[in-house]
């Protein structure tokens, strides 16, 4: 005999066409959502994210992105990762294109809210959660950055219409081993969703303990703690040596007025007449309980923990993200409800307006970790449209801002300026902060500048940093002022060689036979100094390569005879890029000498690696930097 569902627990038929409203409500949320997605500089976590994904130092292989996660951010799972890392195949590593990714994502999220309310609630349910979404700052936000926040989201409204589906109608294998996977998913997206899977859990165990399905609902979730058994010593790790949030953790009483704060969009009032009206909706329908259940016990755990171990600091504020879907269909149930029917539409426009006023509050950024700080970078987009094509592989950008943070080492020893620098525009550049003095600006240049040869100071010259006169007195020391390559109102960027090159020189490369490339050498020798100074600038495709090889710069003399060399260096003994010696010729009777440089395998010295110098063609496995001569005294 079958069993009937009650007609209380059937979904409403949809009414014809309803779906169409959302395509407003989509259009609407990709504008807000999108708003500045090319315009806005990246910030340290969306570095990170671009950093595993192999954006930096890549491209990677989905090995790689899970080696490098494992490494350096244990607490992170890798599926958001390694499909950036995909994604970036097909666009390319612009944060624009980029950011498509999980704006993709939050607008697939509204799509699987609308379903979840139209199928199991009442087509009005799905679409007044979809909206409130869609008006929440906060949540689009996270629909903007390069984080796994909205691929997360999606995700659990995936699994929350899988599990309901499986629940109410005739599920057969395939649909059980979808609701498996997506659990799954879940917690390969960001480990924290192992909260809302207990809170459903919860739900499931206790108020369908006797239906048919609930042992299947069990074994499914149960099954997908199985699957995330091999990334589960990584979590491990990553609790135990990168759990930095304890010492900064929030209060019980702070915790909840964040998550009130930005479920609220700022006004708590507005959320009270909200959640009264879903309350009384619920009253007398009780197809919304499940989702109000859901979402206030995964909130309850995330305060139980945090509690216990200090888990959320307010910079992350995100993770009750986790609980927002839940509550946005328990309120638009209620916005379904409301009578009259235009004060739904009032209360939502009224939201979204506190919303942009709490946007706009001094400490909002302050909740989302180090994001606010890129507002005192340089225009770092304007610097790359504006020099793309105008610079040689081989320059160094040296710009201004008014923080050192620009040049933070992230989690891959890469730091935002590296990303806009070489990712986007392929070459080398930092940043000096505005502030900087004296022996300090001095010290920080000749740090930044290292050895490079090729420098472009870049700077707006309607507003012209402080320290500007001074960086530039600094460089005179050692380079020469060229001609300008840049003029434009706001960005000026000006050529300095070094003192002993001619501006405009052309590079002298020598490419050997295993790869590596010299894309530029310089050799000069001072006779009254009775010194040779020797410069080589290295490439080396092959990580590997760098523990294989030595460098050895020697002088020679007409016999082809040794005579002095600096001590050898290893390709990664910090020679890249610029690799700069000095050596003496006292003690050199009169004659001709070369400078001579050889390149080879530090574990077989005799085998020398053949190179060819494309300026003037000679080949062989050593090479000549310069001819000159000494004098008698």
């Amino acid at each position: 005999m079958t069993k009937t569902v009650p007609a209380r627990l059937l979904p409403e038929k949809p009414r014809p066409r309803a779906w169409l409203a959302m395509i407003p409500l989509l259009l609407l949320a990709t504008l807000l959502a999108g708003q500045g997605i090319n315009a806005d500089l990246i910030w340290y976590d969306e570095l990170t994210s671009i950093s595993h994904a192999g954006g930096i130092d890549g491209p990677f292989s989905p090995l790689d992105v899970a080696g490098s996660i494992r490494e350096h951010s244990p607490k992170h799972a890798p599926l958001f990762f390694q499909l950036l890392a995909g994604w970036a195949w097909l666009v390319g590593w612009h944060h624009a294109p980029l950011r498509c990714l999980p704006l993709f994502c939050g607008i697939l999220a509204l799509a699987w809210t609308y379903r979840i309310g139209a199928d199991f609630l009442r087509p009005g349910a799905g679409l007044w959660a979809a909206a409130f979404l869609c008006c929440n700052v906060f949540w689009l936000d996270y629909n903007h950055e390069i984080r796994m926040y909205s691929l997360q989201f999606m995700l659990l409204m995936a699994l929350i219409w899988l599990y309901f589906f499986v629940l109410r109608h005739r599920a057969c294998w395939r649909h059980w081993l979808c609701l498996t996977l997506c659990a799954a998913a879940c917690l390969y997206t960001q480990p924290f969703a192992a909260f809302f899977l207990l809170a459903l859990a919860s739900y499931h165990l206790l108020f369908l303990r006797r239906r048919p399905a609930c042992w299947g609902g069990v074994l499914a979730i149960l099954s997908a703690g199985i699957l995330y058994l091999p990334w589960l010593p990584v979590t491990l790790l990553g609790l135990r040596t990168k759990f930095d949030t304890a010492a900064t953790a929030v209060e019980l009483s702070e915790a909840l007025g964040i998550f009130l704060r930005f479920l609220s969009n700022g006004n708590v009032l507005l959320l009270l007449l909200f959640l009264s009206a879903a309350a009384l909706a619920m009253r007398a329908d009780k197809r919304a309980f499940p989702f109000f259940w859901i979402g206030l016990a995964t909130v309850a755990l995330l305060l139980l923990v945090n509690e216990g171990l200090g888990l959320i600091p307010a910079r992350r504020a995100r993770y009750f993200l986790l609980a927002w879907g839940m509550f946005a269909l328990f309120i638009g149930n209620g916005c379904a409800c409301l009578k009259p029917r235009w004060l739904a539409p009032i209360a939502l426009c009224l939201y979204l307006m506190s919303g942009f006023a709490l946007r706009a509050e001094d400490d909002y950024l302050e909740y989302q970790g180090t994001v606010g700080i890129v507002h005192a970078y340089p225009p770092l987009g304007d610097y790359i449209e504006a020099l793309r094509g105008q610079v040689q592989p081989q320059d160094f950008l040296l710009g201004f801002s008014a923080t050192d943070f620009i040049n933070h080492r992230g989690k891959r020893v890469k730091s935002t300026a590296d990303y806009y620098m070489e990712t986007l525009l392929g070459i080398d550049g930092a940043f000096l902060p505005t502030h900087y003095r004296d022996e300090r600006l001095q010290a920080d240049l000749a740090r930044k500048l290292d050895d490079h040869p090729y420098i472009l100071l870049a700077y707006n010259p309607q507003s012209a940093p402080p320290n500007l006169a001074q960086a530039q007195a600094t460089l005179l020391r050692d380079y020469q002022p060229c001609a300008a390559i840049l003029e434009e109102p706001e960005l000026y960027v000006q050529r300095y060689e070094d003192r002993a090159f001619d501006c405009g020189r052309s590079y002298r490369a020598i490419h050997y036979d295993n790869g590596i490339h010299i894309v530029d050498y310089f050799a000069s020798y001072d006779s009254a100094q009775k010194r040779l100074r020797l410069l080589t600038g290295w490439e080396v495709p092959d990580p590997a390569q760098l523990e294989l090889y030595n460098i050895s710069l020697q002088i020679i003399d007409a016999q082809w005879q040794k005579l002095h060399q600096a001590p050898d260096e290893h390709l990664y003994h910090n020679v890249l890029k610029w690799y700069e010696i000095e050596l003496s010729t006292a003690g050199l009777a009169p004659g001709d000498y070369q400078a001579v440089i050889i390149l080879y395998d530090r574990y077989h010295s005799s085998n020398k690696v053949r190179g060819v110098d494309q300026h003037t063609g000679e080949a062989g496995t050593i090479l000549p930097l310069l001819h000159f001569t000494v004098d008698a005294d």
